[in-house]
């Protein structure tokens, strides 16, 4: 029987290694439907795209006609990096209700509801975030409906439910039995809401129906100069946790995924509590360029140092600080979840969350995640016969994308994309279109498939062999 443990391992060897191999070679064109008069199309590239490529940056993937011939095509530029942000102060004035809120409440309506208009002093400018100062020795959560407008007559919502939060920690009983002072004891706040670089001269910010009324007395806007809106997010279905230890838990990605946001939802209602996200990219990628930790819309208001890199390898980098919350509230209002985290695009291979003390304080179980990226876009242009598909090339196939500029010669820098777009076939009614063998993907080496035979038939030949042996022995023996 001693042969057996070898013959078993040569053979998942070679099983694995075929698996392997038609992963690898099962990545096959992804039918695209066009709708719109051409000859230019966009393409969202969504989840599904994102898997068929092998590259992170995607330059793997190309457009192709029903004759193999690849389409010329070019991917959109996303927005050019923000100048430095400005910190602005901005008046803030009370004042009544919006008509269409005031008409609503009642005398009996309790608490009551108040309304603020922010003056930005700039219609001109992106508004990255409003930072809002309350009452120092002042606890509680409030939710405040945000809205924008360039006059003080039309009004477009931001954020149905933004939340501030500030909160003082009990005290703790020191070594020597006293109670910690009020100056020593943590403060957890987030008063800070972000508004997406939308451009806007007022912003008005009313209480929600049910929440209480917070004791605004200072406002802050950071703003950058005007830029294109950045493309929507697209977000993930929750992510469970693949592993946890006592104070982390650590969340697998799908590749190719910039992340641009991140949501952190604790298991059980009533929960608060202060993370640390970790990055983790793969071996030989270069680490990306650092961020301030308390930077976007979740982020930790007590200041803190600089952790040391993770000691459990050096592949985990720092991504951010952030306070996660899951609130009840009384008299059936909404509950409260803090708003999303975020982050720099990078391609992280998989997202660590740990936490100042044991990981239970979210819950009784691992947290869940979301993830969001801004949706790629590709622009190319139509030619021969369809049907037109998505293909995967092969590896270290140079890149054929050109500039926007030069595949759309004439078209200006703000010009709207065209209107004429391309999707991928839904995968129950799509029919494979007819590739040419030239787009087909390349047979294994032959290298490779003399290896795969030669690992069966050395198992073959061992469990022949170990077989032999035992038909030789005596009866007695055997047993």
């Amino acid at each position: 029987m001693k042969f057996a443990p070898a013959a078993r391992l040569t053979l998942a060897l070679a099983c694995a290694h075929a698996g392997a191999a038609a992963a690898a070679d099962s990545a096959g064109p992804l039918p695209l439907t066009l709708s719109g008069p051409g000859p230019y199309y966009v393409l969202d590239i969504d989840a599904q795209a994102r898997r068929l490529s092998g590259a992170p940056g995607l330059g793997d993937l190309r457009v192709r006609n029903a004759a193999g011939e690849t389409m010329a095509f070019a991917w959109v530029d996303p927005p050019q990096p923000a100048a430095t942000p400005q910190r602005v102060p901005a008046r803030i004035y009370k004042v009544p209700l919006p008509p269409a809120d005031a008409a609503s409440a009642t005398p009996a309506e309790a608490p009551r509801r108040q309304a603020w208009i922010v003056d930005t002093k700039d219609a001109g400018d992106d508004l990255q975030r409003l930072e809002l100062g309350l009452e120092r020795d002042t606890q509680g959560v409030w939710t405040l409906r945000i809205e924008a407008g360039d006059d003080l007559q039309h009004w477009r919502t931001l954020q149905q439910d933004a939340q501030l939060v500030q909160l003082q920690a009990l005290p703790q009983v020191g070594a020597a039995g006293t109670l910690a002072s009020q100056a020593e004891r943590e403060r957890l706040a987030s008063t800070g809401i972000d508004l997406d670089e939308r451009p806007a001269r007022y912003l008005r910010l009313t209480t929600a129906p049910r929440s209480a009324i917070p004791p605004l007395v200072s406002a802050t806007v950071i703003r950058t100069p005007h830029r294109p809106a950045p493309p929507p997010l697209e977000w993930s279905d929750p992510i469970v946790a693949s592993g946890c230890e006592a104070s982390s838990c650590d969340y697998a990605l799908p590749a190719n995924t910039p992340v641009a946001a991140l949501q952190v939802a604790p298991s059980d209602i009533d929960t608060i509590g202060e993370v640390t996200v970790l990055g983790q990219l793969d071996a030989g990628l270069a680490s990306p360029p650092r961020r301030s930790l308390l930077r976007g819309s979740l982020h930790a208001l007590r200041e803190k140092a600089r952790r040391a890199p993770s000691t459990r390898g050096p592949a985990w980098d720092n991504a951010a600080i952030a306070s996660v919350y899951w609130l009840s509230q009384p008299a059936g209002a909404p509950d409260l979840h803090s708003p999303p985290l975020r982050l720099d695009g990078v391609h992280w291979r998989a997202l660590r969350i740990e936490t100042f003390g044991p990981i239970t304080q979210l819950g009784h179980a691992a947290p869940t995640i979301r993830i969001a990226v801004h949706r790629r876009q590709l622009v190319f242009v139509a030619r021969g016969a369809p049907p037109f598909a998505l293909v995967r090339t092969g590896a270290g196939e140079p890149s054929a994308a050109m500039p926007l500029a030069e595949l759309m010669p004439g078209r200006a820098a703000d010009a709207p994309l065209p209107a004429a777009s391309a999707a991928l076939a839904p995968p129950a009614v799509a029919s494979a279109p007819a590739v040419p063998p030239s787009t087909v993907p390349a047979a294994a080496p032959a290298s490779r498939v003399v290896w795969l035979w030669g690992a069966l038939l050395a198992g073959l030949a061992l469990m022949a062999a170990m077989a032999w042996s035992l038909l030789r022995k005596p009866r007695g023996a055997r047993g």
